[in-house]
């Protein structure tokens, strides 16, 4: 072979000669051959048109130990001095399984409940991969190359990883966290110390929520009131008037919620224990009455017993207490304890009443008096007309006219209408009329007064 025409035979001659494929871990050789007698020839190897250094060349051959996936490429070679002048390319292909199993997330920003999310697993495989399935923590939760969530709820947070396969393996992602943001949810309170609530303990109410972001506004309402705020709501020496409904207001950065009402039932002795007698008014002797006695307490009281001062025992039991026909005896001070399970208290009232003859004294003298105003006032307005009668008898009299006053002492000129005739008459009724036949002593006032007049 002549040596003007060595580039051109060299060209023609050399070639690689190598497996197409191999997999991954295994060893593979490429052979520059050529046909052309060359002394002690120098063999260069080129990767994707980049001389290799760092691998293996013994004489003619380009030595793979194990193979991997970046191993995969398009080969030539060459003699030195004539590096222009390459063989054909020979492509290696590498079977490999999954590797760089990544997941994307379409929302890059905050995922708030409510919204869509769609993750997507890429990787890189040979042959390329073609089974991926998704797992929420342990759980799988669904298969293909994305995962969609529509309308994305709290419940979806968690780890996810995608698990992926080719014919020669398979490999699971780096875990992916989704939190979803949402509002309060799932808000409770409770109640320290549980059981019993009794009047003067401190008492103290928790809220517990779930949110994301944590809830850090929480608002105490006892009914539609506020009362405080806090996640804690402390009541020291509660009273009955803490009694009632109290809720928990919660708030984060994605909406707010209230609690379920719990009921707060403060247990106390009883107090403002009052007595009240019925018929209201007087009380006449030989007349029925009722005491009845009402008490504010928690539990409701249940056990009343009465009492008459100055007694040594009780004088009946239950809310009322009856008298019946009142006596003198059953006149003093009555009182009531009233008891539940958490102490007791008294109420008491005064009982008296009036007698029947003392009732009926007082209606004779009243009613004598009523009497007597009544015949005064009758005598008064007799007196008045008569005294105008007179007065128009003067105007009017004739002025031979005899003096009244002399008329009046003649018997036999007075009609039988005079008033003097009248008294007359009366003085000379028989004994049997009831004012001459009694005791000048027993006498009313009004004959007193009539018999003056008919004695001038």
């Amino acid at each position: 072979m002549l040596d003007g025409n060595l580039d051109e035979d060299v060209e023609a001659e050399l070639q690689v000669e190598a497996p197409e494929e191999v997999t991954e871990g295994e060893t593979a050789d490429l052979t520059c051959k050529t046909t052309c007698s060359l002394t002690d020839p120098t063999f260069i190897w080129y990767k994707d048109g980049r001389p290799l250094t760092t691998k293996t060349i013994k004489n003619n051959q380009l030595h793979l130990q194990t193979v991997s996936s970046e191993d995969a490429g398009s080969y030539r070679c060459a003699v030195r001095g004539s590096q222009h002048l390459h063989s054909t390319a020979h492509r290696l292909r590498v079977r490999y399984p999954p590797k760089r199993v990544s997941v994307s997330i379409s929302s890059s920003g905050e995922i708030v409940e409510g919204s869509s999310v769609t993750l997507t697993c890429s990787s890189d495989g040979n042959p390329p991969v073609k089974i991926y399935t998704w797992f929420k923590g342990s759980t799988s939760v669904g298969e293909g190359k994305t995962y969609s969530i529509p309308n994305i709820r709290s419940e979806d947070s968690g780890e996810y990883t995608c698990w992926s396969r080719n014919d020669h393996g398979e490999r699971n992602s780096t875990a992916v966290l989704i939190d979803v943001a949402y509002p309060p949810k799932n808000i409770t309170l409770s109640i320290n110390p549980s059981g019993e609530i009794v009047k003067r303990i401190s008492v103290t109410l928790t809220c517990s929520s779930d949110g994301n972001p944590p809830v850090n506004i929480y608002i105490w309402f006892k009914g539609s009131t506020l009362v405080g705020e806090g996640k804690t709501y402390n009541i020291p020496n509660i009273r009955s008037e803490d009694s009632g409904e109290y809720i928990c207001w919660s708030r984060n950065d994605h909406g707010e919620r209230n609690s379920t009402a719990v009921q707060i039932n403060v247990l106390y002795p009883p107090k403002s224990v009052s007595v009240s007698i019925s018929p209201s008014g007087e009380i006449v002797e030989g007349s029925s009455v009722t005491l009845t006695c009402s008490s504010d307490g928690n539990p409701p009281v249940k056990i009343y017993t009465w009492f008459k001062e100055g007694g040594t025992s009780s004088v009946g039991s239950g809310q009322n207490y009856s008298i019946i026909n009142i006596t003198a005896g059953h006149t003093g001070l009555y009182y009531c304890e009233a008891q539940n399970d958490h102490g007791a208290l008294n109420g008491t009232v005064m009982v008296s009443f009036k007698s029947r003859s003392s009732s009926a004294v007082w209606f004779a003298v009243g009613g004598g008096s009523f009497l007597l105003i009544t015949v005064l006032i009758c005598i008064c307005r007799i007196n008045r007309k008569k005294r105008r009668s007179d007065k128009h008898d003067d105007e009017n009299a004739d002025p031979n006219a005899q003096d009244d006053t002399y008329t009046a002492l003649q018997p036999t000129a007075r009609s039988s209408d005079d008033v003097y005739h009248t008294l007359a008459t009366v003085k000379s009724r028989s004994p049997d009329d009831p004012y001459t036949a009694q005791d000048p002593q027993s006498r009313s006032p009004e004959y007193d007064t009539l018999a003056v007049r008919s004695t001038h």
